[in-house]
């Protein structure tokens, strides 16, 4: 079974858990606590640094979004802050948060969800994956609208305004480097570049998960030479497992996509992955 095809089978199960889930009744946005007084600027802390930048987009100015951790230059989380006791947390779900150490059911704590049932690393890439993301914006509505329900009409443009600038992104990404070839070797943001590469080809499922524990180098080095005598550029990003990064990232054809920097701003860094792409293909 190639890499692909699995990746589908998993957006797939993704994307019906989600669809479910985006379904659910809006009503208890309405039902939350009392706003802040509109002199304070509450702060809300968001486990995931991408969730952040995502909430981020949708509030505003009406709270201060602070993650809680970052991404460092090889792509690890790294928790950003210490949270104080009575912290208010936003959390992709229990999973998520008990990685930063908040139990379920803590006060102060919120979850997108009370049980996504996807496990490593396929969560690293559910935050590059346009077909999923228009789904948790609207996770991420009901639960700001209860930290902040006179704002909710607010959001909920914001919200249709993300989910289009989503399909923008994707339409200026596929104008730049749909007609570019690749070999895949990207991890996280590999949904986001064949979101608009139909030219982009990843290695089979078996020599995936065999580069990825530092077995059959040697495949891994022939492959990268039939790509480069082809002319196509080979991606990594900063998730790549390290046994590929290292063998690859020093080729004159490589194209290494880092993690985005502290408080990034959402939607400069996925257009900056298509015009990375671009200008080095621009440059052959």
């Amino acid at each position: 079974m190639s890499l692909a095809s699995g990746r589908r089978r998993f957006a797939a199960l993704l994307f019906a858990v989600l669809f479910a889930s985006a379904a659910l009744p809006r009503a208890p946005c309405f039902a939350a606590a009392p706003q802040p007084a509109a002199s304070a600027q509450p702060t809300v802390n968001v486990t995931l640094p991408w969730l952040a930048g995502m909430a981020r987009f949708i509030v505003g100015s009406t709270m201060k979004i602070q993650p809680v951790a970052t991404w460092n230059a090889s792509g690890v989380l790294r928790t950003a802050r210490k949270l104080p006791q009575n912290a208010t947390v936003i959390a992709l779900d229990p999973i998520d948060a008990l990685k930063f150490g908040i139990s379920k059911g803590q006060e102060g704590l919120y979850l997108l969800y009370d049980n996504l049932p996807i496990e490593e690393p396929q969560r690293g890439a559910i935050s590059f994956n346009p077909s999923i993301l228009p789904f948790l914006s609207q996770r991420l509505l009901i639960v700001l609208c209860k930290l902040s329900p006179d704002n909710y009409s607010f959001y909920q443009r914001r919200v249709a305004e993300f989910q289009s600038r989503l399909e923008s992104a994707v339409e200026v990404g596929r104008s730049l480097v749909q007609d570019t070839h690749i070999l895949d070797l990207s991890s996280s943001v590999s949904p986001w570049v064949r979101s608009s590469m139909p030219n982009a080809v990843r290695p089979p499922d078996e020599l995936w998960s065999a580069w990825s524990s530092g077995n059959r180098i040697s495949d891994l080095e022939l492959a990268a030479k039939e790509a480069e005598k082809r002319n196509w550029w080979i991606l990594l990003d900063a998730w790549t497992p390290a046994p590929i990064r290292t063998r690859v990232s020093g080729l004159p054809m490589s194209i290494l996509i880092g993690p985005p920097e502290a408080d990034y701003d959402f939607f400069a860094y996925l257009h900056n992955i298509y015009l990375q792409i671009w200008s080095r293909a621009v440059e052959k």
